[in-house]
């Protein structure tokens, strides 16, 4: 949240979007943002994959390479998520400090939906349900039956970046700068 939240707005706030939109299209420009960020915490995530395969295989275990490889991808879309969360409210707002307060109510308000319990469909809308539920695939790399249901996590968690995403090329579309 702290790199992503500022990412749009403060390049607003300034006046220097201006000058990188007139060579630049807009839909670039909020892509390149994203694309950026994604890839820096995605190569950290990498980073940490590749330690953690290494200490496990210091430790004596053997190489779990499905687990590892369903961390890194499910830790790397689970990013793209609130990065995309992020980018969007970063576009809708005029300044890093709107930006900033926005962000930090829409992630409260994503805790309360999740912690509303089995009863509450209002936890399908969030991403750390779909967090907590790729964490308990890593646990044990499911077998025949649960391909499908790690495969609806991860799809999910693609259709909500894409969504956000969209949303932000609408949105800086739209907008007068």
């Amino acid at each position: 949240m702290i790199s992503s939240f500022d990412i749009v707005s403060s390049e607003t706030e300034t006046g220097s979007v201006r000058y990188i939109l007139s060579k630049v299209h807009r839909s670039s420009f909020i892509l390149g943002k994203f694309f950026f960020l994604f890839l820096v915490f995605t190569s950290v995530f990498s980073g940490i994959a590749l330690i953690s395969l290494i200490y496990h295989y210091s430790a004596g275990n053997a190489f779990q390479f499905e687990s590892i490889i369903l961390f890194w991808i499910s830790s790397s879309l689970y990013l793209g998520c609130f990065i995309g969360i992020f980018l969007f409210i970063s576009t809708l707002s005029a300044n890093n400090k709107i930006s900033f307060t926005m962000s930090t109510v829409f992630l409260g308000i994503l805790i309360f939906f999740i912690l509303q319990g089995n009863e509450s469909y209002l936890k399908y809308i969030t991403p750390f349900f779909y967090g907590i539920k790729n964490m308990e695939f890593t646990k044990g790399f499911p077998v025949e039956a649960g391909y499908l249901k790690v495969f609806e996590s991860l799809f999910s968690m693609f259709l909500y970046i894409l969504v956000f995403l969209s949303m932000s090329l609408l949105a800086i579309k739209r907008r007068d700068l």
